[in-house]
């Protein structure tokens, strides 16, 4: 009994302790994510204080918008090298140039064969890819 008594005084003394570090650490991620977002705030809100839920909102915001800019910036890069790789004669420009955007694909965009990737060489295809498109049709 005495022992329980003991080891609840010890843990009832470092819970506020174990609390404010958490707070410090919110409160430091907080800070980091506000000058992270310093443009987009001062663009949005010039002379507000913004909350820790305000900073939240703009990040969560932010990351949602960015994510379709990098699938398209992903799916560019794929289609720059695929561009490159399909002439069998290669200037020492284009296997340089092929070099780096491959250097730029995410591992798993790396692993795809070519065969994975949809034929745009000519206008042809790429309007009957367009039709066949969900997002396309979808419009």
């Amino acid at each position: 009994s005495n022992l329980i008594n003991t080891i609840s005084q010890r843990l009832s003394l470092r819970k506020p302790v174990v609390e404010k570090l958490g707070r410090d650490r919110i409160n430091n991620s907080s800070e980091q994510l506000k000058s992270l977002l310093v443009p987009e705030i001062l663009n949005q809100q010039p002379n507000s204080k913004l909350e820790k839920a305000d900073i939240l909102e703009m990040t969560a915001c932010f990351l949602s918008c960015s994510e379709p800019v990098n699938q398209g910036y992903s799916r560019c890069v794929q289609e720059i090298v695929h561009f490159l790789s399909k002439d069998e004669v290669k200037t020492q420009s284009q296997g340089r140039l092929l070099s780096h955007f491959q250097s730029l694909q995410p591992s798993s965009d790396k692993n795809r064969r070519e065969s994975d990737l949809p034929q745009l060489s000519s206008p042809t295809q790429h309007s009957i890819s367009k039709e066949k498109s969900p997002i396309h049709s979808a419009l």
